[in-house]
């Protein structure tokens, strides 16, 4: 019998395992990785394009056709295309970013030769119905002016405009004046040109079988790719030399609060160091910046600290929203925790506190196929495979006060931040 009185013995987890990444080829060397694990006949297939925000000076224009590649094909309506997808009971999810857009499809193994002939067809005859596309803009332009009134939407468009520039990908926002050159003309042009067999890469996980890989060969392994010129795509880096911004809302209830700067992404060797510093300041429940601001000083609600990897760069920010009475001293304590984790140590029990936290994040985190395929995909392009966890999860065990500390004083010294603050004085 279990004596429920006396509190089970803590263990820390001393290894990381994780589900094998098998990585093949169709006929015409698309690279497919599986992630086979799973006993319930569900697939889930990610279609990854260098599709993504950068590859047009208008953002909205490949934010628009990822998001209306449903919307109709040369054979089915977008309603028929959702009638047949909810019949095979079938899912599918458009995402877009700065660098590529996925189609994802959710299917059962016993239906996916039907699932895929969607995907098939949305791949190949999408042709952006310019009523789909009209009323999409519609409903897109409303939402964007709504979003103008939202404070942390604004300040999260200012300060990336800051650290990068304008006219970087990273800090380029959609503006009501790109609504204008949004057409079915311009849309499938931008398909046209992106959406190619030679830029696509496929992640299948669940319960995967032999004649999963057989019918995605069926669909797009026996295609001729065209061999197309990759240009590098260079963009500078022009922060603003103000580094304090504040842009008044009439009628905001808070005031956003984003402090911050670029920083190093995945690809530099102090990143999983700066990332689990990041993560004692600011990045989970117990971090010293909800301690102090949200539980000790009531200034907030939430606030959070962590770094962002993107391909090309990274960012460190702080996010918060604070009352307009108290949000300058929110700031104030924010700075105050930056000097303290550049100039002290952090002592033993909260480093343990926080190796644990990260460790059981890590098991969480490659639970199951779906979950592990996410991870691979976030390092995929960075040309990492999972190893590259292990080698975080070593970082977790082994790393010091004395690391943490020189880390903070490198990247994180508080007089190198920008600070931006968007709604009421």
């Amino acid at each position: 019998m279990i004596n429920r009185k006396i509190q089970p013995k803590f263990k820390t987890s001393e290894s990381l395992e994780i589900i094998n990444v098998e990585n093949r080829k169709l006929l015409n060397n698309i690279p497919v990785h599986i992630v086979n694990a799973g006993n319930q006949d569900v697939v889930k297939i990610d279609f990854i394009f260098d599709a993504g925000t950068i590859h047009n000076n208008n953002p909205l224009i490949a934010d628009s056709v990822n998001a209306l590649l449903e919307a109709g094909t040369k054979t089915k309506s977008s309603v028929e295309i959702a009638e047949t997808l909810d019949f095979y009971g079938a899912y599918l999810e458009l995402n877009i970013g700065n660098h590529f857009s996925q189609i994802i499809l959710y299917s059962l193994n016993k239906y996916l030769e039907e699932t895929l002939d969607i995907i098939e067809d949305i791949i190949f005859n999408s042709i952006f119905p310019e009523n789909e596309v009209d009323i999409y803009i519609k409903n897109r332009l409303q939402k964007f002016s709504i979003s103008r009134q939202k404070t942390d939407v604004l300040s999260q468009e200012l300060f990336s405009e800051s650290i990068f520039g304008s006219f970087h990908p990273y800090g380029r926002k959609i503006t009501e004046k790109d609504f204008n050159n949004i057409n079915s003309h311009n849309l499938n042009k931008f398909y046209k040109e992106k959406y190619l067999l030679n830029s696509l890469k496929i992640i299948m996980s669940g319960k995967v079988e032999e004649y999963h890989v057989n019918l995605l060969n069926e669909r797009f392994g026996k295609h001729k790719l065209t061999e197309i010129k990759k240009s590098k795509l260079n963009f500078k880096t022009k922060p603003s030399e103000t580094k304090q911004k504040f842009v008044a809302v009439d009628g905001a209830m808070q005031t956003s609060i984003k402090v911050g700067k670029k920083i190093i992404n995945r690809n530099h060797p102090d990143f999983f160091n700066l990332n689990i510093t990041s993560i004692i300041l600011g990045g989970y429940f117990g971090s010293r910046l909800m301690n102090n601001i949200r539980e000790d000083k009531g200034y907030t609600y939430g606030i959070y600290a962590g770094v962002n990897s993107l391909l090309d760069a990274g960012f460190f920010s702080i996010s918060a929203e604070s009352g307009k009475e108290v949000f300058r001293k929110a700031i104030d304590e924010i700075y105050k925790e930056l000097k303290i984790l550049r100039t002290s140590y952090v002592s033993d029990e909260e480093l343990s506190r926080v190796k644990n936290y990260l460790t059981g994040n890590f098991h969480s985190t490659f639970d199951g196929a779906f979950s592990v395929s996410d991870a691979f995909k976030s390092i995929l392009f960075y040309g990492f495979n999972l190893n590259y966890y292990n080698q975080y999860f070593d970082t977790i065990k082994k790393i010091t006060p004395q690391i943490i500390k020189e880390t903070a004083e490198k990247y994180l010294n508080e007089n190198s931040m920008y600070e931006i603050t968007v709604g009421t004085e």
